[in-house]
């Protein structure tokens, strides 16, 4: 079992790594953070596509999730704590984690630097970059939040290593929006009815269902106000869907839903991030996207599909809307990309088309604004 060592006190990532392309000295390395309730393996579909396109893939296990260490009593008092202050402490610990295991793996793993073209200023291959799912942008945004907090060496290091940071249908409140109200939408970790055996039941399947969203809402997101994009949101999946669109793990073989899906996690440590003050990751966002000074060539690109459950497209409404109306001068550029057909799971769903945008996004120069995923047709996934 690969694990990683991410801080002094003996803290370890598992991670799965699909290994350098064969014979390529110049490929770029991604690395995978997954999202609540599923782990590392939802990624698993992407690799048998990986090596094609001159990139090596390496999805970890966050705290608390199969393999990696858990977290101790003093990590869960500071999860649930109502204090503003422990909240930022224990993201804080996630983002530097993570920054430690890029450090690690570029060191143990001789990744290759970012190889520039003189003629061109712009980088041919090589480098490092780094994908947050849902959640897990969260962890991403923290992790280069951390930039200042890093020794010099060691920032040095990830400067000469880091292309992109793709932030891959963020969940609800990652930027640091306000709590969105019953009336609005619907969310069910603010649903009182639910227990939390029904919430840790109910989530999995509820997150990977298909959503018919207003197209006039879809089509001109950054222009709609709040009131009215929600007004635009489907509540419910798809009425009687056909296959294809019917929710992600319900597809799922029983041995797929066992290595993918962790669900004792959203009770346990995952349900109190929901309710941190929205300060908490406004600040973690700030840090990491309206600062340049430091890995000022970093591309950022914003991945939204368009038949996610309405709170994450909200997530997606918000940033927008900031970006194109207060950004600051010295923020890092975002380029969004719309996932058209997709639900919260193309990757696992439309894993071979998915694997297709993100080697776009890392290796192309334009990047588009609308991809069609085609949510009618599945692609065919080579047995590993």
């Amino acid at each position: 079992m690969p694990l990683a060592p991410v801080d002094e006190s003996g803290t370890q990532y598992y991670y799965v790594d699909t290994g350098a392309p064969s014979n390529s000295p110049n490929y770029t390395t991604l690395v995978l953070i997954h999202g609540a309730s599923f782990q590392s393996s939802i990624f698993e579909r992407l690799f048998p596509f990986s090596a094609e396109h001159n990139m090596r893939l390496v999805a970890v296990n966050m705290r608390d999730y199969r393999g990696s260490t858990p977290y101790s009593p003093e990590d869960l008092a500071d999860l649930w704590s109502t204090d503003a202050e422990k909240q930022a402490k224990t993201l804080r610990g996630r983002g530097l984690e993570m920054a430690t295991f890029l450090l690690w793996f570029i060191r143990k793993e001789n990744i290759p630097p970012l190889l520039q073209e003189k003629m061109r200023g712009s980088f041919s291959g090589g480098g490092i970059s780094v994908l947050g799912w849902s959640w897990g942008c969260k962890i991403a945004l923290s992790c280069f939040a951390r930039a200042h907090d890093l020794e010099p060496d060691d920032r040095h290091l990830l400067g000469n290593h880091l292309r992109g940071l793709i932030l891959f249908d963020p969940s609800p409140r990652v930027f640091g929006a306000r709590k969105e109200t019953p009336q609005e939408l619907y969310n069910p970790f603010s649903d009182t009815s639910m227990s939390p055996e029904q919430l840790m039941n109910f989530f999995p399947g509820w997150v990977s269902s298909y959503y018919a969203h207003s197209p006039q809402a879809l089509g001109t997101l950054c222009d709609q106000s709040r009131a009215d994009v929600c007004a635009g949101f489907a509540r419910s999946p798809i009425a009687n869907p056909p296959l294809q669109l019917t929710p992600t793990l319900t597809r799922m073989s029983e041995g797929e839903a066992a290595r993918t899906v962790n669900s004792d996690v959203i009770l346990r440590s995952h349900k109190p991030q929901e309710f941190f003050e929205d300060k908490v990751y406004a600040d973690s966002m700030r840090r990491a996207l309206c600062d340049t000074s430091v890995w000022p060539n970093l591309r950022v690109v914003l991945l939204w599909c368009d038949m996610s459950v309405s709170g994450i497209v909200l997530s997606t409404w918000g940033i927008m809307k900031e970006y194109h109306e207060t950004w600051p001068n010295n923020g890092r550029r975002i380029d969004f990309v719309r996932m058209k057909g997709a639900n919260h799971f193309p990757h696992w769903d439309q894993p071979e088309r998915t694997m297709q945008l993100l080697a776009d996004v890392l290796w192309g120069g334009e990047i588009p604004v609308v991809v069609e995923m085609g949510a009618h047709t599945r692609d065919v996934v080579p047995r590993l």
